[in-house]
């Protein structure tokens, strides 16, 4: 949800495909609350990459099972992507194709109630239909950002 307690309504943008390079884990619900030690861990690499200019960063969860176990990587947006990755970096493309985009502004505990909130209301009542393709969570520049107040924004991949 956004500070104001709205739900936002989505943009649909056709994005391009989207090479970070990321450092990733595996999670599943309930080890889901331990994601922003990755953040942490990231921020930590000191990794300085050539063409790492966009000041955005992402958080992508991807290869969801079953059983409720995922994948989930922060990354940077680099062009061109370096011949040689830092120890422990990996590489995470994001898919090309039509994405509901949520943009929303608010504490970072406030993240998995959006979630739940376009996976649990949003999409079953909205007459779009998931495609494959990552979810991620893009968090662009923002000078005023804090942890209680930052800009993010959900991609969701829809058909369409």
């Amino acid at each position: 949800m956004s500070q104001d307690g709205q739900f936002p309504q989505p943009e649909f943008v056709n994005a391009q495909e989207t090479p970070l390079v990321a450092l990733a884990r595996e999670f599943d619900p309930d080890s889901r609350a331990d994601i922003p030690g990755l953040w942490a861990e990231f921020f930590g690499c000191g990794w300085v990459l050539p063409g790492d200019e966009e000041p955005a960063c992402y958080g992508v969860s991807y290869n969801v099972r079953p059983d409720g176990r995922f994948s989930y990587a922060v990354g940077r947006n680099v062009d061109p992507l370096p011949e040689a990755l830092p120890e422990g970096a990996c590489v995470v493309t994001l898919s090309p194709g039509r994405h509901a985009v949520f943009r929303a502004r608010g504490g970072v505990q406030e993240i998995p109630a959006l979630f739940d909130a376009i996976f649990g209301s949003w999409l079953p009542q909205s007459g779009e239909t998931l495609r494959e393709g990552a979810v991620f969570e893009r968090y662009p520049f923002d000078e005023d950002s804090s942890p209680e107040s930052m800009a993010y924004e959900i991609w969701v991949p829809v058909a369409g």
